[in-house]
This record gives C-alpha cells, structure tokens and sequence, in this order.
C-alpha cells in the first residue's frame, strides 16, 4: 500500500492549522470585545455610584412598624431603595420600597428613585426584636445602617 504525498500531507497540514487559528481567532476577538464591554459597563457603574451616599434618620418603631426617613446624601439619584432589618436571632427582612402617597412603603417591586439631597419618608412592618437597620441602592457601595439604639 502507498501512503500519501510528503506535498500532499504538508499542504494539509498546514490547511488544517490555518483552519484551526482563524476559528480560534474568531472566538478570541469575540471574547475580547465582550469581556472588555462588561469591564467598561462595570467600571463606569462604579465611577458614578463613587458620587452616591445615602443616610437613614428619625428613625422610630411603633406599632409593629419601623418609620424613618431615607435621605440622598451626594449628587446623583439613585434607585432601588431597599431596607433589610436584622433581628437579634440573626433573621432578615427585606422590604423593597415603593411610595404609596407621601410615604414609601413595602411592595413587590422598589420604585423608588431619590434625587440629591432628597428625602423620603418610610414604613414598614417589623417586630420590636430588630438589631439593625440597613438601606440600600441601585449601587452597591451606597448604604447606610443604623443599630436599635439609633431607634427611638
């Protein structure tokens, strides 16, 4: 039997080989653009939440509710207002906040977005055994927390 070609094998196997890079090409320019977007997309997020700051005050717990105000601190608005409350056994509620009125209350669905400097009234069900109170926002770095002896 007769194997093939050295010519013939080479040109194959240099078809093969250019094949093989330009899928592989392909594939890596597509990673790239895609990892650098989400990069971009991340460190923008960022660089904008730095110029976020949130504060909680007035807070009071009467009637099974926990009242407060929620107030932007800095210079861009922020949304997603979400209050967890902590209790001393270490379980969590999680309120999302959408006003009802005047007054943001708990719902399915956080709708509320606070301008700078802007504050917000809220309330919300709770039990008297809470440990801390923590606000968050659309931006990860932005939160406040309060513990009960900040409560009157």
């Amino acid at each position: 039997m007769k194997g093939i070609s050295p010519l013939i094998a080479t040109v194959l196997l240099i078809a093969f080989t250019v094949a093989t890079a330009g899928l592989l090409s392909s594939w890596l320019m597509s990673f790239t653009k895609t990892s650098s977007e989400t990069v971009t997309q991340q460190s923008t997020t960022q660089l904008v939440c730095s110029y976020g700051g949130i504060g909680l005050s007035s807070l009071k717990y009467s009637n099974n509710r926990m009242n407060g105000t929620i107030e932007n601190t800095q210079t861009i608005s922020l949304g997603n207002i979400t209050v967890q409350i902590i209790y001393t056994n270490q379980s969590t509620i999680t309120s999302k906040l959408c006003l009802v009125g005047s007054v943001a209350n708990s719902c399915d669905v956080a709708n509320i977005s606070i301008s700078p400097r802007e504050s917000v009234s809220f309330s919300i069900p709770a039990s008297s055994a809470y440990q801390t109170i923590r606000v968050y926002t659309n931006c990860s770095n932005v939160y406040d927390s309060a513990a009960s002896s900040d409560v009157s």
